[in-house]
């Protein structure tokens, strides 16, 4: 990467965490461009080379984040569908640790409902993917599957996001066991296994 396109991407990392920062602290349409470009150091000239307006700069970290998100997501996810016990090895600490900002963006307190509507559907078509369902063919055995599949992308984030909202107190490697016990033997089983009489 050279000296320009190094400045370049700098500059728009300045803006997008000056953004995210915000946005961490009031709704979209009370930020404006000159707070943004207070906080990154930069002039309103140099946010309009990169950006229409703040939709725009929103469409555009939301789109880096999904794409980001789908990269760690999907090995998982494929681990989860073949059964595997080991794909706990794959649980992204440092992503989840070097990107909250972002990811505040998915699972915090203003979570677009947008966004994870967005997940759903990525995660969804991972598993059709990968286990060549046939979803569309009008049947109701594919309005099951599809039901099946709302269902179990719905639990998954929301246990993500009930986890990075409680601060990801419990350990990544705990989440880890935990999907996994839940998605192998079902919510219902984990817990008659953990009543207190038993």
């Amino acid at each position: 990467m050279n000296q320009d396109s190094q400045r370049v991407t700098e500059t728009k990392q300045k803006i997008k965490k000056a953004f995210l920062e915000l946005y961490r602290e009031k709704r979209i349409e009370k930020i404006s461009i000159k707070e943004i470009t207070d906080r990154a150091g930069v002039n309103r000239g140099t946010f309009y080379t990169y950006y229409l307006d703040i939709y725009d700069l929103l469409e555009q970290i939301e789109e880096e984040a999904t794409e980001a998100i789908k990269a760690q997501a999907e090995p998982i996810i494929t681990m989860l569908l073949n059964g595997s016990k080991s794909f706990t090895d794959l649980l992204p600490v440092e992503f989840f640790k070097n990107n909250k900002e972002l990811l505040e963006l998915f699972f915090g307190e203003q979570a677009n409902p947008h966004l994870l509507a967005r997940l759903k559907k990525m995660a969804q078509g991972i598993a059709i993917s990968k286990l060549n369902l046939n979803c569309d063919d009008g049947t109701l055995e594919s309005m099951r599957l599809r039901y099946a599949l709302e269902y179990i992308s719905s639990g998954q984030i929301g246990l993500i996001t009930y986890w990075f909202k409680n601060e990801m107190m419990l350990p990544m490697s705990e989440l880890g066991r935990l999907i996994e016990d839940l998605n192998l033997h079902g919510a219902l089983t984990y817990l008659i296994n953990h009543r207190a009489d038993s």
